[in-house]
């Protein structure tokens, strides 16, 4: 039986082009289909997370941000997520995802609307 190990820390700046300037307290999680871990950016728009699992069957880790920015435009109404997948080069190692523009939506991104 062959297992495969998902070890990664990831380490990110993100930041918000526009009105607001740095997106503080975004919520970024790291997972495969089980959420791994949590945390929130700092007061400049950065984080550091670690996602550990051990799975059967191929493992296609990835980074969800979730934040308030629609189109460079800060709305608590809607909550945009955003998925970054993690290339399987980096299982086991540090990935740093460098800065991301929250204004501009990732091919992948979801949106919540609340009335």
């Amino acid at each position: 039986m062959f297992r495969s190990q998902l070890l990664l820390l990831l380490t990110i700046s993100s930041i918000a082009y526009g009105l607001f300037g740095t997106m503080k307290n975004v919520t970024v999680t790291v997972g495969s289909d089980d959420k791994l871990n949590m945390t929130y950016t700092n007061d400049k728009g950065q984080f550091k997370i670690y996602g550990e699992a051990r799975e059967i069957r191929n493992i296609e880790p990835y980074l969800k941000v979730h934040h308030f920015c629609k189109n460079g435009v800060h709305d608590v109404k809607c909550e945009m997520i955003d998925r970054f997948d993690v290339p399987k080069q980096y299982q086991g190692k540090v990935y740093s995802l460098g800065l991301i523009d929250l204004a501009v939506a990732t091919e992948k991104r979801k949106e919540k609307c609340h009335k």
